[in-house]
C-alpha cells in the first residue's frame, strides 16, 4: 500500500525535491516487500521454495515484457494524460498486489531461538556471500544500460537492435529459468552455477567488445549471440543465488537475511549503471574485457566462500545461544 501511494504521489511531484522524496518513499516500501516476501515463498514453496522462486522469476518477466510494450506506446504518443495514467495504473496494480496477500491464509511466526537479534548481520560468510552477489548483480544492468549505449553510440548496428536484445533475453529467462533451476539443489552446485555464470559473462562481454567497428550486419550478430550468451548465465545466476542465499539462510530468520542478501542486488542497482558507463561507454573496449574479468573472478571466489558458510552453518558453537555458553562455562 507504501508503493501504490508512493508511486501515485509521481503524478503531483512537479519538482526536483517531491520527486525525490516519491522515489524514496517507493524504494524504501520495495525493499521491505522484498524480505517480507520471502518467508512467504519458503513457506509456500513447498519442499523447493528455490525452484518456487525461479517460477516466480518467470513470470515476473512475463510482466517485464508487457509493460515493456505499454511503456513503448506510452513514450510514442508522449502525452501528460497518458503519462500520469500509466503512472495511476501502476499504482493501481500495487493495490491489487495487495488485496492478493489479503486473501492468503496467514503464515505462523517461527519461534526464534536465542543469541543476538540481528544474527544475519553478524554471520560473516553470508555477508561475504551477499557482497560476491552484489558484484555479480551488476551484470543485470548489461542488457538494460550498457548494451543499449553502445549500440547507439559505438556500432553501426540498427538502433532497433536495443528492443531485440532485450527481448531475447527476456523470452529466454521466461522460457528457461526454472529449467535451469531444477539443477540447481544445493548450496556446493549453487556455488558452481555462480563459476559457470561467471564465465559465460566473460564471453559475452568479449563479444560485446568486439561488436564495434565492423559492418552492421556482423555487428548484430555479434550481438545477438554475447545476448544469448549473458542470458544463460543469467540463469545460472539467478539459480545459484535463489538456491544459496535460502539454503544457507537460518529457517527461523529467513526474512532477516533474504534481506540482507537483497542489500547486494540494491547496491548493484545503484552503483551498477555508473560503474559500466565509466567501464564500458567511457573507456570503451578495453572496459568490456574488466567487466568481463570481474564477473568471471566473483564467481571463481563463490565456491570457497559457500564451503566458509556451510562450515559455519554446521558450527556447533554458532547454534548455541549466549546463556547456554555461560551455563556450559
Amino acid at each position: 500500500m507504501v508503493q501504490a501511494l508512493a508511486t501515485a504521489c509521481f503524478v503531483l511531484a512537479d519538482s526536483f525535491w517531491p520527486f525525490v522524496l516519491a522515489v524514496c518513499a517507493a524504494t524504501a516500501a520495495k525493499a521491505a516487500g522484498i524480505a517480507a516476501r520471502s518467508p512467504l515463498i519458503r513457506h509456500y514453496g513447498g519442499d523447493r521454495p528455490q525452484e518456487f522462486r525461479a517460477y516466480l522469476r518467470a513470470v515476473t518477466n512475463v510482466r517485464i515484457s508487457l509493460g515493456a510494450v505499454l511503456a513503448g506506446w506510452v513514450v510514442q504518443v508522449g502525452t501528460l494524460t497518458v503519462y500520469q495514467l500509466m503512472v495511476i495504473g501502476n499504482a493501481i496494480a500495487f493495490v491489487v498486489s495487495a488485496a492478493i496477500l489479503v486473501l492468503l491464509p496467514p503464515v505462523a511466526p517461527v519461534p526464534t531461538a536465542g543469541g543476538p537479534r540481528w544474527i544475519a548481520l553478524r554471520d560473516r560468510p553470508y555477508l561475504l556471500l551477499t557482497a560476491l552477489d552484489g558484484i555479480m548483480a551488476i551484470q543485470f544492468k548489461v542488457l538494460t544500460v550498457a548494451i543499449p549505449l553502445w549500440i547507439v553510440g559505438a556500432t553501426t548496428a540498427p538502433h532497433w537492435l536495443i528492443s531485440a536484445t532485450m527481448l531475447t533475453g527476456t523470452l529466454i529467462v521466461v522460457a528457461f529459468q526454472v529449467r535451469a533451476s531444477r539443477n540447481v539443489d544445493s548450496p556446493a552446485t549453487g556455488a558452481h552455477a555462480y563459476r559457470r555464470a561467471g564465465g559465460a559473462f566473460l564471453i559475452a562481454c568479449s563479444l560485446i567488445s568486439l561488436s564495434a567497428g565492423i559492418p552492421a550486419w556482423a555487428a548484430a550478430t555479434m550481438l545477438i549471440t554475447a545476448v544469448v550468451i549473458h542470458t544463460i548465465g543469467e540463469l545460472w545466476h539467478s539459480a545459484a543465488g535463489f538456491e544459496v542465499s535460502f539454503a544457507l539462510a537460518t529457517p527461523h530468520a529467513t526474512g532477516q537475511y533474504l534481506g540482507v542478501f537483497g542489500l547486494g542486488a540494491g547496491l548493484a542497482e545503484a552503483l551498477g549503471p555508473g560503474l559500466l558507463i565509466a567501464l564500458c561507454i567511457t573507456w570503451g573496449r578495453p572496459g568490456w574485457y574488466v567487466a568481463g574479468a570481474m564477473f568471471a573472478l566473483t564467481g571463481l571466489a563463490v565456491p570457497p566462500a559457500v564451503r566458509w558458510a556451510q562450515r559455519h552453518q554446521h558450527d556447533p558453537q554458532k547454534q548455541i545461544a549466549p546463556t547456554e555458553k555461560a551455563s556450559t562455562a
